[in-house]
């Protein structure tokens, strides 16, 4: 593949990294990276439709990839389609064991709010990949919608180990301590510091506790 697209692609000329990745596939329709870039791009810019047109057929050329099973079972979780990202990890992960696709399907349970069989995959993946963030961070999430809190706060103070400057393990480790009644200002403050979107987005959360908290101590 072109690297011209990518520097396109990353330079914000969306548009015209797209057609000229079309016009290059249509030259070299085995690329199969290029398929996955392609979708990738497509998933990105939110055309799923798209994108799983061009991966369905990718499939039909080369229907044992894993690549394209992968970037297919992605697009659906992006496009929120979780029975059918469901459906492409689990198959996925039957074939291939592979980490990446038990992380997956791991999120996807935990959106399906199957969050037994998510804990299964997700401790999986962080058994293995002990300090990778981003399975510190599913666990942990996965316990709290359990109501965990206490096994919880031992997976996001991985990841806040891991790395600091992240706003949401600083932010989830925070509602933990103050579950566990604990000192967690400090934390909410520097998330929203370090990321004021997610802060924001997921500071409805941090109200519904601190009201249950109150509603407890009250009685």
């Amino acid at each position: 593949m072109k690297p011209e697209i990518l520097k396109k692609w990353a330079a914000g000329q969306h548009e015209e990294a797209v057609q000229q990745l079309v016009d290059y596939l249509e030259k070299t329709p085995t690329d199969i990276e290029a398929y996955v870039t392609l979708a990738t791009f497509l998933t990105t810019l939110k055309d799923y439709e798209q994108a799983e047109v061009l991966l369905q057929k990718a499939l039909t050329q080369f229907p044992e990839n894993d690549a394209l099973k992968y970037a297919l079972g992605t697009l659906y979780y992006q496009a929120e389609a979780y029975q059918q990202a469901e459906t492409t990890f689990s198959q996925l992960v039957k074939e291939t064991q592979a980490l990446d696709a038990q992380y997956m399907l791991a999120q996807t349970y935990h959106q399906l709010e199957q969050n037994a069989r998510a804990m299964a995959f997700a401790l999986t993946v962080q058994e293995k990949q002990p300090d990778q963030l981003d399975a510190n961070i599913l666990v942990g999430n996965i316990l709290i919608s359990l109501g965990d809190f206490d096994q919880a706060q031992i997976y996001f103070k991985n990841a806040h180990r891991i790395d600091a400057q992240n706003g949401e393990a600083v932010f989830k480790y925070g509602l933990t301590q103050l579950v566990l009644g604990r000192e967690s200002q400090s934390y909410f403050e520097r998330a929203k510091t370090l990321d004021p979107a997610y802060f924001e987005k997921n500071k409805q959360q941090l109200i519904d506790i601190e009201g249950f908290m109150r509603a407890k101590d009250q009685k």
